[in-house]
């Protein structure tokens, strides 16, 4: 008796819907997530038994490594550059041909925009974005913003006639001010109906200052920041620390 034959078919999945599915996630999870800012500076914090989230967007960072240089920064580009404006048109006018915004300049600027954190003098921040990575590396190094800087400007409404700064306060005024003129910039184009690129109802309205410090820190250097601070009317800010379980 003859044997039977049974004729076997290929099976064929159609895989895209599910490409189009991990394309769809992917697209999402880039688009949600809060990518961890890379740091010039990394700290060890000290630890604490306190969980109190902190803000991943509109926080004006000021990190202070072991040796006690101060760096700071921010998430939003715009309030950066808009402190380097509002600072070279006034207290660091000198530095305005180098740093300015021309043509001449734009390279330079474009560098200044990928900084994450700001630890070198306003006398050496030129030289610093023209130079290659090896030596921007070797000058933050021994960089670090100055808090024992004199910084003079007229004041007639004071009786020594002028108000002194350092050059830290002078950044951290600046990042606040760009930061509100940002905001409001939003809140009138979302007046005129024209549209914007954030949900002002979610989006805090001024930067909240994180202070995060190694747990070697020297604590004079650390009291000398919290003091600049206070000089400026900063008094509210969050000490960052690691959430430290109970055994």
């Amino acid at each position: 008796m003859a044997k039977l034959k049974i004729k076997k078919n290929d099976i064929w999945i159609d895989m895209t819907p599910m490409s189009d599915v991990m394309v769809l996630l992917l697209t999402f999870f880039m688009l949600s997530a809060n990518f961890v800012k890379n740091e010039v500076v990394k700290v060890m914090t000290p630890q604490s038994r306190t969980e109190v989230k902190v803000p991943s967007t509109a926080t004006l960072d000021i990190t202070i490594d072991t040796l006690g240089r101060v760096f700071i920064g921010t998430d939003k580009v715009v309030t950066m550059e808009y402190a380097l404006d509002t600072l070279l048109s006034k207290e660091f006018s000198k530095y305005k041909d180098a740093l300015g915004d021309s043509k001449k300049n734009a390279d330079l600027r474009a560098t200044f925009k990928a900084q994450t954190q700001l630890g070198i003098p306003m006398e050496q921040l030129a030289a610093y974005l023209g130079a290659t990575h090896e030596q921007q590396s070797k000058q933050l190094k021994e960089g670090g913003l100055p808090l024992d800087s004199v910084i003079e400007i007229p004041n007639p409404n004071r009786e020594e006639g002028k108000d002194v700064y350092s050059e830290f306060q002078l950044w951290v005024k600046a990042m606040k001010n760009g930061y509100k003129k940002w905001y409001r910039d939003l809140e009138r184009k979302k007046d005129k109906g024209e549209p914007i690129e954030v949900d002002l109802a979610t989006t805090p309205n001024k930067l909240e200052i994180c202070i995060k410090a190694d747990k070697n820190t020297p604590y004079g250097t650390f009291k000398r920041v919290i003091s600049e601070l206070q000089d400026i009317n900063e008094s509210r800010y969050k000490l960052l620390t690691q959430y430290k379980k109970e055994e």
